[in-house]
């Protein structure tokens, strides 16, 4: 059309495990696409990471999501795909329980997450894999996307990186990132309707409120004590704990949600690393107190997960997650929403991320054909 613009046939806007699994499904169909990415490195949410500079590809440790369940079919099909190992959580020994007094309890024949399944190096191998499959040319990171405008040729997206803004022409979008961050983040021309909008902004981040604590240790001592590494305590910061000890390393870890609302450990004054370390020692013993490493990872702090309405929505409940009708059809179908908070049965999961993916790159191969 002589205008200079950047075209694609199919705008990805998110490089998290959704966005990455869309463009691997468009890539084999054939489709042209691009994905736009703000991070400087793919993933989303899905984040693994090495103690140190020197640890090895495998001997890394979630400060996303950790586990997946053997009822999550695309998941295990994109592991296999991939070819991953899974190994399965531990959960030999006793759980470790405190109360809110301090009390410790080590006797607890209980464990937590018994059933599900780690990958060896982490849910990184799984992004890492799926953008290998994915060429280059087609991966703009360090780009946030800021405006998009309905055209008569499709949608311009207008992205913003290193202080120089571009423009790019797509005949539809999909916007893999969480709806919330969406709607405050990204400006629609025409603007969307109220209760579209509404919408957006009413579904909560899964995630995005959170932080997670990995203290490394040379050894995985609490399973020679007869624990399993799950721990439950009232008292904090850390609520829930469990084994993180890598598959092939013989290294061990233990890690913790953190139950302190994000306001509260981000006011300044608030050592998180510290306070977990002191706490993991009283219920697992003085080893416990010489970690090789702490690694925290605040994804409220994280300005391309969580919106501003996250931060205060520390989630006990697994919300019911799915498109609300006033989110479909939107722009006469040249816009999407793909994030795994669109998913209906796997909301928040990252099944839900290759659920919704795979939904959005079924609908697009079914047009293209009809």
């Amino acid at each position: 059309m002589g205008d200079g613009l950047t075209r694609t046939d199919f705008l990805i806007a998110g490089g998290g495990l959704a966005g990455l699994y869309l463009a691997y499904r468009l890539e084999q169909a054939g489709i042209d696409y691009l994905i736009v990415e703000a991070r400087s490195r793919l993933g989303g949410r899905v984040l693994s990471v090495p103690a140190s500079d020197t640890d090895s590809q495998t001997d890394q440790y979630d400060l996303g999501p950790a586990w997946f369940w053997p009822g999550q079919p695309r998941l295990q099909h994109l592991v296999n795909e991939l070819g991953l190992r899974v190994f399965p959580q531990n959960s030999d020994g006793n759980l470790v329980f405190q109360d809110r007094e301090g009390t410790i309890q080590r006797d607890l024949q209980y464990s937590t997450m018994a059933g599900s399944l780690r990958v060896s190096g982490g849910f990184g191998c799984l992004t890492e894999g799926l953008s290998r499959r994915i060429p280059t040319s087609k991966i703009l990171s360090g780009q946030k996307v800021t405006k998009l405008s309905l055209s008569r040729h499709g949608v311009r997206t207008t992205i913003q990186g290193d202080d120089r803004e571009a423009e790019i022409g797509s005949s539809t979008v999909a916007l893999a990132v969480p709806p919330r961050l969406a709607a405050q983040s990204i400006e629609f021309e025409p603007a969307l309707g109220k209760d579209a909008i509404n919408a957006m902004r009413s579904i909560p981040t899964w995630m995005a409120a959170h932080a997670k604590v990995v203290a490394v240790y040379d050894a995985p001592f609490w399973r020679d004590a007869g624990l399993s590494g799950d721990g439950i305590s009232q008292r904090g910061p850390l609520v829930e704990i469990h084994d993180a000890s890598p598959a092939t390393s013989t290294r061990g870890a233990l890690f913790g949600f953190v139950g302190v609302p994000a306001p509260i450990r981000n006011s300044g004054n608030y050592d998180l690393a510290h306070m977990a370390v002191e706490q993991l020692t009283a219920m697992y013993g003085s080893k416990a107190a010489q970690p090789v490493t702490v690694l925290v990872q605040d994804w409220a702090r994280e300005a391309f997960t969580a919106a501003k309405d996250d931060e205060n929505e520390q989630l006990q409940q697994h919300p019911e997650y799915g498109t609300p009708p006033s989110l479909t059809h939107l722009w006469d179908g040249k816009l999407c929403l793909a994030s795994t908070e669109m998913a209906p049965t796997f909301g928040g999961y990252l099944e839900g991320a290759l659920e919704t993916a795979e939904s959005v790159a079924t609908k697009i191969t079914r047009n293209r054909r009809s």
